[in-house]
């Protein structure tokens, strides 16, 4: 267990800078290392991680910036404990999702008779993660943790003022087990950035506003290296026929006040029912939600209120208020990467759950198993069985005939034409003695 307190050993300048392109170097040598390293081993790592989150909270506290403005019980709430999740998630999942998967032969073409099939995950490498500045722990905490269980490793450029931070959570990670060259923190100029894509990173995950996403695409594009972009949102809230009204309300103004309002997926808009529009803007009033007032958008309609909401370019998140089956089928149609049904943010810190956008809004994915596989490639591995590799044989002289009557047996989509193509499909392989070279063709 990692008892020593982070704060005393931590230095606010960290070791001395080397240049970028060795420091990218040395990571590419830990991870190497590090992916030879067994699946339940880097999990026990992340366990110790877990129990160092727990039992040192107090010591990360003191690292969060002043600017954040936040009471300590939400550092808690809001960071601490989410991140905790996370890696009991991983824990508890990572072998199943990362786990090699062997194909059904069930829908095997008939013509690939003896190939089998295994897609395994393999890492991407070295992994830069940019992290914002209103989470500075929960996201690229989570983020990291996705990162090297999938056997990557991480170099971490932090938001704003957010730098003691991530050396602190590097310290606690570093005394849990995870190897120094493994998981670096650059400081915050965002030139971190281009230096550490030009220098050869392998995969960039950015969380932050369009225009940082714009550069940041830009040259992973230059430089060929994919990236996950999880950018600003204007979420809309849909309050329909039916929907409490005190719940909508109350997490209205539960979201619009959360972390100063600093999230991502904090309400922005408001679509409701015109027979709940007067008492709904009535109680926001009364509320002080003043950010609302004239922006509460009266509707006649679903398709109405789906179609104003799709004008914008926007579609992270969105939250439905109403009848349970009608508000989760109407959630099925709105256009947004999570949506949540009678609550409002608080669920997607869930770490079962995928987040990402759509649009302005980012694409790809962090957190869940969907966002576990982002820091992972796969690779089809066939294996063929057959003893007998006819596609490298001479074709016969009627294979053209053979080969159209295999396209009708299979893929005809009356009985009568499959059953036809069957027919001239074995006639045709009885009478095809008379060789060819493929050369010749």
């Amino acid at each position: 267990m990692v008892t020593r307190s982070i704060a005393a050993a931590w230095q606010p300048n960290g070791a001395p800078t080397a240049p970028m392109q060795a420091r990218i170097s040395a990571a590419r040598l830990a991870q190497r290392e590090w992916a030879n390293v067994p699946l339940a081993n880097r999990l026990r790592v992340v366990r110790q991680i877990r129990d160092a989150i727990a039992t040192q909270f107090n010591n990360l506290c003191e690292f969060f910036p002043d600017e954040l403005a936040r009471e300590p019980v939400q550092r808690l709430t809001a960071e601490i404990i989410p991140l905790a999740d996370a890696a009991r998630f991983l824990e508890r999942e990572a072998k199943q999702i990362l786990g090699a998967r062997r194909l059904s032969t069930k829908s095997r073409p008939l013509w690939m008779n003896g190939a089998n099939v295994e897609v395994r995950r393999d890492p991407f490498g070295v992994v830069l993660i940019v992290g914002p500045a209103n989470y500075p722990l929960f996201i690229p905490g989570v983020q990291t943790l996705q990162a090297l269980v999938a056997g990557n490793a991480v170099v971490l450029k932090p938001g704003r003022a957010c730098a003691a931070l991530a050396n602190a959570f590097r310290l606690l990670a570093v005394r849990a087990g995870v190897p120094p060259d493994l998981f670096l923190v650059l400081n915050e100029d965002i030139e971190n950035v281009r230096a550490a894509i030009n220098a050869g990173v392998d995969k960039v995950v950015a969380t932050g506003s369009v225009e940082t996403g714009r550069a940041i695409y830009r040259q992973s594009a230059d430089n060929l290296v994919p990236a996950v972009l999880e950018l600003s949102g204007a979420d809309p809230v849909f309050v329909l026929p039916g929907a409490d009204l005190e719940r909508a309300v109350n997490a209205i103004v539960f979201g619009c006040r959360w972390n100063n309002g600093n999230t991502c997926i904090a309400p922005r808009r408001i679509f409701v029912t015109e027979t709940l529009a007067d008492e709904l803007e009535q109680r926001l009033r009364e509320r002080a939600v003043a950010r609302f007032h004239l922006s509460i958008t009266r509707v006649g309609s679903d398709d109405e209120a789906l179609h104003l909401a799709a004008t914008s370019r926007f579609a992270l998140g969105a939250s439905v208020f109403g009848e349970q089956l009608l508000a989760q089928a109407f959630a099925a149609r709105v256009h947004a990467g999570i949506v949540t049904v009678n609550d409002i943010i608080a669920p997607t810190a869930d770490p079962r759950v995928p987040f990402g956008g759509r649009g302005w809004s980012g694409f790809g994915t962090t957190r869940g198993a969907e966002g576990l596989l982002e820091f992972t490639s796969p690779k089809a591995i066939v294996t063929q069985t057959a003893r007998r590799l006819r596609h490298i044989e001479p074709l016969p002289n009627n294979a053209g005939e053979i080969f159209a009557a295999y396209l009708a047996a299979i893929h005809q989509a009356s009985w009568t034409g499959r059953l036809s193509g069957w027919r001239r499909f074995l006639s045709a392989l009885l009478h095809g003695n008379h060789m060819t070279d493929q050369r010749d063709l």
